[in-house]
């Protein structure tokens, strides 16, 4: 429980309570650990004279997605902050005896490169993944092509894009249509 929260609680006031779409934060290669975790309001200090605390990129992914794009090159002290948030749920900071706790549920999402060389992903960091798919770029040309003009058409009209692969009926949809009379009948 913040601060905040745990003041409004001992007053018995009530909790204000909104909805808000599930935020989804990218976490930079270069990102310093107080952009993370959050740091002190330099401006706010210099020009109010008040200690104020700027949240750091785990407070704005809260309960929702931390993306980390080539995750297996993540500096290791970050990779520590992101386990240390990820087991706990909470995110403390403590910059120049200033502490400040705020949640942090986030559902980390990823992408590595697969060459050896960059580095391979921490175990501890692996198992906060549900799950890990091998990518491998398509090497045939006209396969490529194909693929990069179906993206440009879903690019241009996404609605029309969804109705012309639907139009053509597959022999997998209907198997998993009479997949699922065969289930509810024997229920």
């Amino acid at each position: 429980m913040s601060d905040d929260v745990r003041n409004l609680k001992a007053k018995n006031e009530d909790l204000p309570l909104s909805t808000m779409k599930v935020p989804m934060i990218d976490l930079p290669l270069g990102a310093t650990e107080d952009r993370v975790c959050g740091t002190i309001d330099i401006e706010k200090a210099l020009t109010q004279g008040k200690k104020a605390f700027e949240p750091g990129l785990l407070a704005k992914a809260n309960r929702g997605i931390l993306y980390v794009d080539e995750v297996n090159l993540l500096d290791d002290h970050l990779v520590d902050v992101l386990l240390d948030s990820a087991a706990g749920g909470w995110n403390t900071v403590e910059p120049a005896g200033y502490q400040r706790a705020s949640p942090s549920e986030v559902h980390p999402r990823g992408k590595r490169q697969s060459r050896g060389h960059e580095g391979e992903l921490r175990p501890q960091l692996l198992d906060r993944f549900g799950m890990h798919a091998l990518i491998r770029t398509e090497r045939d040309p006209e396969l490529r092509v194909q693929i990069v003009e179906g993206c440009q058409k879903f690019a241009s009209d996404p609605k029309g894009f969804r109705l012309d692969g639907n139009t053509r009926p597959t022999t997998r949809s209907s198997q998993t249509r009479s997949s699922r009379r065969r289930n509810a009948s024997r229920r």
